[in-house]
């Protein structure tokens, strides 16, 4: 192959690349996500509300957007978190004594500030994998605790939001092949010394 075809290919790799990146960042749903992450603490009569999304190459879940939090501010381990249980079982969990309990939730409160006493958590499957792809969790309800109502109102949500996270969790995936394209592209190019 010719250099003057190499570089034609290079070049056509560079856009796709740099498409490639600007979907990952403009793509999704983002508004919709932060608008349900502002209405559920009132409709739960919580504090507060998070959406993780499941790295399964790292084996943890970062935040994509959380009360008073932004976007990957918070990762947290799928061993020993409420999340990471939630996200390893495919089940629900409410918790309604954390503040007697030592687990992630006392990491997380040392670097926000929020002190966790009660938690609701749900998992979000894949519309087209049925894989947990990630979760959704309530913290501290104001009145009482959490219950099967509030339960099953947090599981509505997840079943509505399931494409939308599943596409985070589908371009986080883009990302990381972006990023290695990347380095391809630049080994490419100090391979014909460009």
């Amino acid at each position: 192959m010719d250099r003057e075809l190499l570089e034609q290919k290079l070049n056509q790799l560079r856009k796709k690349q740099q498409l490639m990146e600007t979907a990952w960042r403009e793509a999704g749903n983002r508004k919709l996500i932060q608008f349900f992450v502002d209405i559920m603490p009132k409709a739960l009569d919580a504090e507060r509300c998070s959406i993780f999304i499941l790295d399964p190459v790292d084996e943890k879940a970062w935040l994509q957007c959380g009360t008073g939090l932004s976007e990957k501010q918070l990762q947290v381990p799928t061993k020993n978190s409420i999340v990471g249980r939630v996200m390893s079982s495919g089940q629900f969990v409410i918790e309604d004594d954390l503040e007697d309990q030592v687990g992630a939730h006392d990491i997380v409160a040392v670097k926000t500030g929020f002190v966790t006493r009660t938690a609701l958590c749900v998992p979000v499957h894949g519309v087209t994998t049925k894989k947990v792809v990630g979760a959704i969790q309530m913290l501290n309800k104001r009145h009482g605790d959490f219950g099967d109502a509030d339960r099953k109102i947090l599981e509505s949500l997840a079943f509505h939001l399931e494409m939308n996270i599943e596409n985070i969790f589908l371009r986080q995936e883009l990302a990381k092949i972006s990023v290695e394209m990347g380095r391809k592209i630049k080994k490419l190019e100090s391979m014909l010394g460009l």
